[in-house]
């Protein structure tokens, strides 16, 4: 790992604990954001996600506390 690596990530080595919260219709397929790219699906195709997508218990201010809670050092929702 080269010098500049070492500076840009030093917060990620030292603090350790935390949470990157990727959450959308994506979700559903559970494939990652680029489910779209990775299985060559049509616009008409990921529609069907979007009508079973029904986001009622999405509260990231909860989520930002319970993960502080649980001790995390850094987040991103």
């Amino acid at each position: 790992m080269n010098q500049e690596i070492r500076e840009r990530t030093k917060w990620f080595m030292e603090d350790r604990f935390g949470m990157f919260i990727h959450w959308g219709l994506y979700a559903i397929p559970a494939c990652g954001e680029w489910v779209m790219s990775e299985k060559e699906m049509t616009v008409e195709e990921y529609e069907t996600y979007f009508r079973q997508f029904d986001p009622v218990d999405y509260d990231p201010a909860v989520w930002a506390r319970l993960a502080r809670e649980a001790g995390l050092e850094y987040g991103a929702v």
